[in-house]
């Protein structure tokens, strides 16, 4: 496993703030023990029933995985997403408590820091900020 120290602190974090429900903190966790892995490997780990699949999209929206790309199941032999970690924090998109101005506000602070760390920037971080921009 190499798991980046960034993950890794992001890891713990989540954890320590209790940032996801227990069913998606039982999935991150397998994710993290076994980065990058597929659902079939983090179900086979946590004996959790395939209905569960709705986690890995429910964390990628959160912000706290990503796509990695394709590849041959070790437990399935199928070809399927590879899943791996981010180093971000859970964020929740769908908040409608926000008003339209802090929803913009939040929308203009993530593009500024895509911006200043635009060497660094991955395709992850910019759906980010197209998914910021979307909610407004």
């Amino acid at each position: 496993m190499n798991t980046r120290k960034t993950s890794i602190e992001c890891f713990n974090k989540i954890k320590q703030e209790g940032l996801l429900s227990k069913r998606r903190l039982q999935v991150y966790e397998s994710i993290f023990n076994y980065a990058p892995c597929t659902a079939s490997e983090v179900f086979n780990d946590k004996n959790l029933k395939t209905n569960q699949s709705g986690r890995f999209t429910e964390l990628r929206d959160l912000g706290v995985i990503y796509e990695k790309g394709e590849r041959l199941c070790r437990i399935t032999g199928r070809n399927v997403i590879e899943w791996d970690l981010t180093d971000r924090l859970p964020v929740n998109f769908k908040n409608k408590n926000k008003t339209k101005k802090q929803r913009i506000n939040d929308a203009i602070n993530s593009f500024r820091m895509l911006y200043k760390n635009k060497d660094n920037s991955t395709t992850e971080d910019w759906k980010i900020v197209a998914d910021l921009i979307k909610i407004i």
